[in-house]
């Protein structure tokens, strides 16, 4: 297989057992290759079944902090990591939203063949730290996968991820065909004129199936079509078929990710933060750690929307309200918990900020 590239429909309808690491390797990417157009996938009636609310589940006092950051220095990533996830609940920690025998999934951003200091992909020091605290609350399996933008072997090896997946005893999920399904996202065609992008499209569901818990830890950085790409941007990596076909719609398919995926917690990595030429840089110059703050900085959220807001405004110096995506978001998760889900997603962070709900610490 190696110097060809497979078609979706021949992706999808192989078997699993001729899918390995060194194949995914060898085909560099081929997931986001197909040159039917998204035609040429089955379209099957059995699609998968929605995905799980990884929040549903957490009990999160009403008055607990939304928002925690920390900031430190480049040696103490992982006490930053600790002292962020811990101000959402001084006393339990990670165990308020880690039970005993979960399976969690962590979604790092690993979407680029780039080493760790030039800040386009999830700090491997952050992952290391979560995926630690995980164990030490009491999951029963660790999972980390992405579905890199260049060849998954190559991202997660140049990226340090591979690495330190191995080091913490977790499981890295590659993105092979067989773990992709269909996916309804919603029950109508999606409307471009009501900010609506996605509609039956595949997903890396496998890994998603068997979580019980999910996290997201993704770089801040500059993106040259959505402006930013942040904790609800990383959500784009767990997307198979033609998905740059939604760069025209880039802000309508982000807040369709934050509608379609409710994560237990999301952590946002400024260690060192792309303040410019993202999402792929390339240049020391692009990076400044903790971005505007000036310090390596770990930010924890329940909600993944403000996150994306107060990391926007704090770290790359930008006016949240000039972001489209954080709007749509905030809109459509309020018609989610009109009809009964638990979510949260307030696109004015300020507003936990009046509240009390934005701990900091500085180590």
């Amino acid at each position: 297989m190696t110097g060809q590239r497979l078609t979706r429909r021949e992706c999808l309808t192989r078997g699993a057992g001729a899918v390995v690491g060194a194949a995914v390797a060898a085909a560099g990417g081929y997931l986001l290759y197909d040159p039917q157009g998204d035609a040429g996938l089955p379209r099957s009636p059995d699609l998968a079944p929605g995905l799980k609310n990884y929040f549903e589940a957490i009990d999160f006092p009403a008055a607990a902090p939304r928002l925690s950051l920390a900031l430190g220095d480049e040696q103490r990533i992982e006490q930053i990591t600790r002292a962020a996830v811990c101000g959402l609940d001084p006393q339990r920690g990670m165990r308020r939203f880690i039970a005993a025998g979960d399976v969690v999934l962590i979604k790092p951003n690993a979407g680029f063949d780039r080493p760790p200091y030039l800040g386009a992909t999830t700090h491997p020091a952050v992952l290391r730290a979560v995926i630690r605290m995980c164990r030490e609350a009491g999951a029963r399996e660790v999972l980390v996968t992405d579905n890199p933008i260049e060849s998954p072997a190559a991202c997660f090896s140049k990226t340090g991820i591979d690495r330190a997946v191995a080091a913490e005893g977790a499981r890295l999920v590659l993105p092979a065909p067989h773990r992709f399904a269909m996916l309804k996202t919603r029950d109508h065609a999606p409307d471009p004129q009501g900010g609506e992008a996605l509609g039956r499209w595949p997903v890396l569901y496998e890994p998603l199936a068997r979580a019980t818990k999910l996290i997201g830890i993704a770089p801040v950085k500059d993106h040259n079509l959505a402006s930013a790409s942040i904790v609800l941007k990383n959500w784009y990596g767990l997307l198979g078929g033609r998905r740059n076909q939604f760069h025209q719609a880039i802000h309508a398919v982000i807040s369709d990710l934050a509608l379609l995926i409710s994560p237990t917690l999301v952590i946002a990595d400024a260690t060192r933060v792309m303040l410019q030429n993202g999402p792929t840089g390339g240049r020391i110059s692009d990076v400044a750690p903790g971005g505007k703050l000036g310090r390596p900085t770990v930010v924890a959220a329940v909600d993944p929307v403000a996150c994306d807001a107060w990391c926007y405004q704090n770290l790359l110096g930008r006016d949240p309200a000039q972001l489209p995506y954080l709007e749509l978001a905030a809109r459509k998760i309020r018609a989610a918990v009109a009809a009964g889900q638990k979510r949260l997603g307030q696109h004015d962070w300020r507003a936990y900020e009046r509240e009390g709900q934005i701990t900091s610490s500085s180590l």
